[in-house]
């Protein structure tokens, strides 16, 4: 070909970031994989047809409903237990009747048609997520949207092509598939992967999207939340995608792959040397030990945390339970998740943080508060510690659970968004009666969990009523530097590096020391190897982390000297 023509038919190079990524890097060919959004339509309806509306959004979500089913059935079969269970999300919130109920309302009282009135439903929902401050529980609008999107498809009769329907003719022979789409379900995302499907890019998403999460758990390249990358893309273009960075590169200049190629084997090689790192004692060169923990949400991820050998669990989150159950779980239902994590850790610690939800809750637990919308700023509203003091039963059934649990084991329980002694006294007058009344026989351990500045800068006295300390390093960073990092305008402004974090730090770490306390770090700083020398030195007990970072943390430990700094 003519060097002219050569220059006229090369494609155009473009890049972009993602909001979301799991690991790996990955230079193949794109396939476009696109739900091809069918036009809801949007009309009234007569009084005669109401009726006929509300059986057919009925049956709609009995179909969606079994859809599920079979899904997860096959799922069993080869799946990891968390996959099945997102699943199970999917299955609920189809199954919610509330979502039929409040949909029917739509129809009997709008009179509109059953797509209209689902779509209403479905959008309400989803701005209720999208006022939720806490980031994981805002990014559960996806499942809203997946869910909502199965039973739209039968409403329409026709839905959409299987996913093995539309992997047909997959890629070019030698290179890798990266599929690219605007959004991918959890199944969708499993199913690709099966396929050949070298690595995902979603347009759609956040950081805590369950597809994003299954990427990781099944170790596939993936980014999501990578806004523009369907603008001017077509199948067999080059793609680089940069799981580890976060980052795509389309149609790449040949320098670029060839140094993508470089990265790709020098990735591949740290990978297979981090191996040596698993089921070894955390310490450092000379000897002192640092445990590093796993910040869990739900018991199926403990399976990765026996390959690579853990320490304990640092922190986990209950909200993953409450928000997954269309009701208040109760206190069996709690115990029986707890209890499980428990067992399966055998004589390793377990610390369980109380329910952190508020202003910014979930929709279904709206009677929480008065205020539905969450105020101006729910990120500083009724939340953690403030909203579970305003409901005590709420309290006493999730404490009761944890300290059932301890029983069969070492339960450490964290209080979330402390700012006053008196908080702190409150919930372990609480958990003494729960105690009392339990006939228990395992010590109560009742921490606190340092994330507002204010807090740190008592900790000499927050020390004398608490077991342990607890460093949320993400919200301490967000609320000293008055800086939301999931707001692009002010992302720039929140530097974990900052000297007022690291000074916060060293007053909570020798309040803990002088008070003869535990002291843990478990937010992104615990998993970043520029600060494992920093902890180490600061005397912390341990550092709780994402599983796929604990090798990485555990080798560069081994390469640090014990230097205290207190």
């Amino acid at each position: 070909m003519p060097a002219a023509e050569a220059q006229q038919t090369q494609r155009p190079r473009r890049e972009g970031k993602a909001a979301a990524s799991s690991s790996g890097i990955l230079i193949g060919c794109v396939q476009k994989l696109l739900y091809g959004k069918k036009p809801i339509p949007e009309h009234e309806i007569e009084e005669s047809q109401v009726n006929i509306e509300l059986l057919r959004l009925l049956e709609a979500i009995d179909e969606a409903r079994e859809e599920v089913d079979v899904e997860r059935a096959h799922l069993q079969k080869s799946a990891a237990d968390d996959m099945v269970a997102m699943l199970d999300v999917h299955h609920m919130l189809i199954a919610d009747p509330e979502l039929l109920n409040r949909a029917s309302r739509r129809i009997t009282a709008g009179r509109i048609n059953a797509e209209w009135a689902l779509r209403q439903e479905m959008d309400a929902i989803k701005r209720t997520f999208e006022r939720i401050e806490d980031e994981y529980l805002r990014n559960r609008k996806d499942d809203v949207e997946h869910a909502g999107k199965r039973i739209l498809r039968h409403l329409q009769q026709g839905g959409q092509p299987s996913v093995k329907e539309r992997l047909r003719g997959i890629g070019a022979a030698g290179c890798p598939v990266i599929y690219v789409g605007d959004d991918f379900s959890v199944s969708d995302m499993v199913n690709l992967w099966r396929h050949g499907v070298s690595g995902v890019v979603v347009e759609q998403g956040g950081i805590d999207a369950h597809n994003i999460i299954v990427a990781r758990g099944i170790s596939m390249p993936a980014l999501v939340g990578a806004v523009d990358i369907l603008v001017d893309i077509e199948d067999g273009d080059r793609l680089i995608l940069d799981a580890e960075k976060g980052v795509w590169i389309l149609n790449p200049t040949a320098e670029e792959e060839a140094s993508y190629a470089d990265s790709i084997e020098a990735l591949s090689q740290a990978q297979m040397e981090l191996k040596a790192f698993a089921n070894i004692a955390s310490r450092s060169c000379d000897g002192h030990e640092l445990k590093l923990m796993a910040n869990v949400e739900f018991p199926e991820e403990l399976e990765i945390a026996d390959n690579i050998g853990i320490d304990g669990i640092g922190l986990y989150r209950s909200e993953f339970l409450f928000l997954n159950c269309s009701e208040m779980p109760s206190e069996e239902q709690q115990f029986e998740q707890y209890v499980s994590l428990v067992r399966h850790m055998g004589d390793k610690p377990v610390t369980m943080r109380l329910l952190d939800i508020g202003g910014d809750k979930p929709w279904r637990y709206h009677d929480l508060t008065t205020n539905i919308d969450g105020g101006a700023n729910p990120s500083m509203g009724l939340r953690g510690v403030r909203l579970l003091l305003r409901w005590p039963d709420v309290l006493r059934c999730q404490l009761r659970a944890m300290l059932r649990a301890g029983e069969e084991g070492t339960v450490h329980i964290l209080i979330p968004m402390v700012t006053t002694c008196e908080e702190v006294k409150q919930v372990r007058e609480i958990a003494e009666q729960c105690y009392s009344e339990l006939g228990l026989k395992k010590p109560l351990s009742i921490g606190t969990m340092i994330e507002v500045p204010g807090t740190a800068l008592i900790a000499d006295e927050i020390a004398k009523v608490s077991d342990f300390f607890s460093i949320g390093t993400n919200d301490l960073t967000q609320y000293t530097l008055a800086a939301d990092r999931t707001d692009e305008e002010v992302a720039h402004l929140y530097q974990s590096g900052h000297a007022a974090i690291l000074q916060l730090i060293k007053l909570s770490a020798a309040a803990a020391k002088r008070a003869g306390i535990p002291v843990s770090v478990c937010g992104e700083l615990s998993a970043n190897p520029e600060w494992t020398a920093t902890f180490l030195n600061l005397d912390m007990d341990c550092l709780s982390m994402s599983l796929n970072k604990v090798l990485k943390i555990r080798r560069e430990l081994s390469r640090q000297k014990y230097e205290p700094i207190l």
